[in-house]
C-alpha cells in the first residue's frame, strides 16, 4: 500500500543519506560507511568493470583511509536501520530495500570493527559480501555472518548473534482481515464476465516473420533510451509531487537525480541527461540542479565520457555536444595537452571550446602558458566562441614574444567588443614585423581614440618606414582627431626646403603622409591644400599621389543616390 508524503514541516520518512552533524571522528566514519553502502549498491546496479564503480572503490578505500587516521579503529554499531559509532549515528536508511544497515543487522551482525592497516584487499572482499546481501532479500548462499568468518579477516573484528528477534525491528502491529476492508460488501452477479469467448481452433506451430511496424513498439521498449526517457519520466512526476504537496525536505529525491545521472552516464544516454538539467532547472530544483552541475563538472565524469567514445571516432555525437558546456573545461585541456593522439586532441579541443562562461575565463588565463601552436589553437577558439572572451584572449596574446601569437592577439582585439587599453596596442606600432605594425595600426583605427595621435606623429617625424605604412599612418590620423590631424599636415604639406640639398627623405614621407590624410578630411581647405600642393611637387609620384587624393575627396564629399 503506497504511503502518503510526509506533511509540510516534517522530516522526510526514509532518509538515504544521513547528515552526520556530531564529532570529526563521527563525520569522517559517517563518509566512509556511505562510501561503503554506494559501492555496495554499485555492484548490483552496474558491471563490474565500469568505470564508475572503480570510482566508488576509491572514495570508499579513501574515505575509510581517511577516518582511520582519525582514530585507531572504527567501532561500527549496526541497528535495524541506522550504523551508529560510538553512540553517534553516522547513517541511516529506513527503506528495506536499499538500507544496508537492515539487510546486515537482518543477518545478526552487531558490530564491524575497522582496525588501522586494514588492507585494501579485505575492504574489497567485505565490500563483496555486502553487496550479495543487496540482491535480494534470502538466497541460498551463506549470509553475511557466515562469509564475514569465513574470510577469516585479520583487521576487520565481527560481532554478531544467532538468528533475528522480530521485536527488534519495530514490527507493526497485526491487523484484523475484517478490519482491513471497511466497506459494504459487494457480491458479483452469476453471469458476471461471462459468456467466455469462443477460441479459434489450435493450429500448427510455425515461423511467421513479422513486419517492422508491428514490431516498432516492441524494440522502441528495449531500446537504449527507453529505460532513461521513464526514468525521466519518473523523475518529473516526483517534482509535480513534491510541488503540489509542499514537501519541505527532498533529499531522497535529490539522491534519486544524482544515481539518474550516474546510470545515465554509464549508458552513454547523453540526451536525456540533458533533459534532466534542464528539467530541474524549469522545475526550480535548485538543490538538486546545482548537485547535478558540480556532479557532471567533476573530472572524474570527463573520464568516463572519454573512455566510451570509441576508437575511430572523430566527431562526437551531437547528443554529447550538447551537454559539452556542463563538463570540466579546464581538465580536458590539461588532457589535450598530454594527448600525443590528434584524433583524441580534436575530440579534446571541442570539450576545451565548448566549456561554461566561468570555466572558459580559467581557461584564458593557461593560454599564456601554452606552447605556441595549441595556445594559437585554443585561442582562436575561443575568441570565435565569445566576443567577450575575445578581448581577454587578445590582451593575454599581445604579451607573448612568439610573432604569430601576437598577430592572433591582434585579430581577437579586431574581433572582439570589450574595452581595450591602447596602452596595450601602440607599442606594437614600434615592432619589428611589419604585419604587427599593420595589424595593430588597423586596431587603432578602429578602436583607438584622439589620445593615440601623438603617438603616431612621433614615429613619422623620427621612424623610417615603406610608403605604403606612411601612407596608412596618415590615413589613420585624419580618422582619429580630423582637426587636430588638418594642422599638422598643413605643417607637412609645405615643408621648408634645404637651399642646396631641398627635401629631406623624412620631410618627403611627411608630405607623402600630409596628402594620404587629407584625402579623408572633410571640407572645402583640405582640397584646395591638396591642389596646392600638387602644383608645387616637382616629384611625379607625388603629384600622381596628390590626384588620386583629391579624387578620394571629391568622392567622398559627392552627394549619394
Amino acid at each position: 500500500m503506497a504511503t502518503a508524503p510526509p506533511a509540510p514541516g516534517t522530516p522526510p520518512a526514509l532518509e538515504i543519506e544521513h547528515k552526520v552533524t556530531g564529532s570529526p571522528q563521527a563525520q569522517a566514519a559517517g563518509a566512509a560507511v556511505m562510501a561503503l553502502a554506494k559501492a555496495a549498491r554499485s555492484f548490483v546496479l552496474y558491471d563490474a568493470n565500469n568505470k564508475l564503480v572503480r570510482q566508488l572503490l576509491e572514495q570508499f578505500r579513501d574515505k575509510t583511509a581517511e577516518a582511520l587516521t582519525v582514530a585507531a579503529a572504527l567501532p561500527l554499531d549496526f541497528g535495524a536501520f541506522e550504523v551508529k559509532l560510538k553512540g553517534e549515528v553516522v547513517y541511516l536508511d529506513q527503506d528495506r530495500e536499499k538500507s544496508m544497515a537492515f539487510k546486515l543487522f537482518r543477518d545478526g551482525v552487531r558490530r564491524i570493527t575497522l582496525l588501522q592497516g586494514v588492507s585494501f584487499e579485505e575492504l574489497f572482499r567485505l565490500l563483496e559480501i555486502i553487496a550479495l546481501r543487496y540482491t535480494a532479500m534470502r538466497q541460498q548462499e551463506d549470509d553475511s555472518v557466515t562469509l564475514i568468518r569465513k574470510a577469516d579477516f585479520k583487521s576487520i573484528q565481527l560481532v554478531a548473534v544467532e538468528g533475528f528477534a522480530p521485536a527488534e525491528e519495530r514490527p507493526e502491529a497485526d491487523v484484523p482481515m475484517e478490519a482491513a476492508f471497511k466497506g459494504p460488501k459487494v457480491e458479483l452477479p452469476q453471469d458476471f464476465d461471462l459468456p467466455l469467448p469462443r477460441l479459434p481452433n489450435p493450429g500448427r506451430v510455425a515461423y511467421r516473420e513479422l513486419p517492422p511496424t508491428v514490431l516498432s513498439g516492441l524494440l522502441a521498449e528495449e531500446s537504449d533510451a527507453s529505460w532513461a526517457m521513464s526514468a525521466l519520466a519518473l523523475g518529473r512526476v516526483l517534482l509535480d509531487e513534491a510541488k503540489k504537496n509542499a514537501w519541505s525536505t527532498t533529499e531522497d529525491l535529490n539522491q534519486y537525480f544524482l544515481e539518474l545521472r550516474e546510470a545515465m552516464l554509464a549508458d552513454n544516454a547523453y540526451g536525456p541527461l540533458k533533459q534532466l538539467i534542464e528539467l530541474l532547472e524549469k522545475a526550480g530544483a535548485t538543490a538538486a540542479h546545482q548537485q547535478l552541475l558540480a556532479a557532471l563538472a567533476d573530472p572524474k565524469t570527463l573520464d568516463l565520457i572519454l573512455d566510451v567514445i570509441p576508437a575511430d571516432v572523430a566527431v562526437l555525437p551531437p547528443s554529447l555536444v550538447a551537454l559539452l558546456p556542463y563538463l570540466a573545461g579546464g581538465a580536458a585541456l590539461e588532457k589535450m595537452i598530454a594527448e600525443p593522439d590528434e584524433r583524441k586532441r580534436a575530440l579534446l579541443l571541442e570539450l576545451v571550446l565548448a566549456a561554461n562562461p566561468k570555466a572558459a575565463e580559467e581557461i584564458v588565463k593557461k593560454v599564456p602558458t601554452l606552447e605556441p601552436q595549441l595556445a594559437r589553437t585554443v585561442a582562436r577558439g575561443l575568441a570565435t566562441r565569445s566576443p567577450k572572451l575575445a578581448s581577454e584572449v587578445g590582451k593575454l596574446l599581445l604579451n607573448s614574444p612568439d610573432e604569430a601569437m601576437k598577430l592572433d592577439g591582434l585579430e581577437a582585439l579586431l574581433a572582439g567588443k570589450g574595452e581595450i587599453s591602447m596602452l596595450l596596442v601602440t607599442p606594437l606600432l614600434d615592432a619589428q614585423s611589419p604585419q604587427v605594425r599593420a595589424r595593430a595600426l588597423d586596431l587603432v583605427e578602429k578602436r583607438g581614440d584622439e589620445s593615440v595621435l601623438s603617438k603616431l606623429v612621433f614615429i613619422l617625424e623620427n621612424k623610417e618606414r615603406p610608403l605604403p605604412e606612411v601612407e596608412a599612418l596618415g590615413r589613420v590620423m585624419s580618422v582619429l582627431n580630423p582637426v587636430g590631424a588638418a594642422r599638422t599636415f598643413l605643417a607637412w604639406g609645405h615643408p621648408k626646403a634645404r637651399v642646396l640639398g631641398g627635401l629631406s627623405a623624412q620631410q618627403k614621407r611627411l608630405q607623402w603622409a600630409a596628402v594620404a590624410g587629407m584625402a579623408h578630411i572633410p571640407g572645402a581647405e583640405a582640397e584646395r591644400q591638396l591642389q596646392a600642393i600638387g602644383k608645387e611637387a616637382t616629384d611625379e609620384n607625388l603629384k600622381r599621389h596628390c590626384m588620386a587624393a583629391l579624387s578620394k575627396h571629391r568622392k567622398a564629399a559627392a552627394p549619394r543616390g
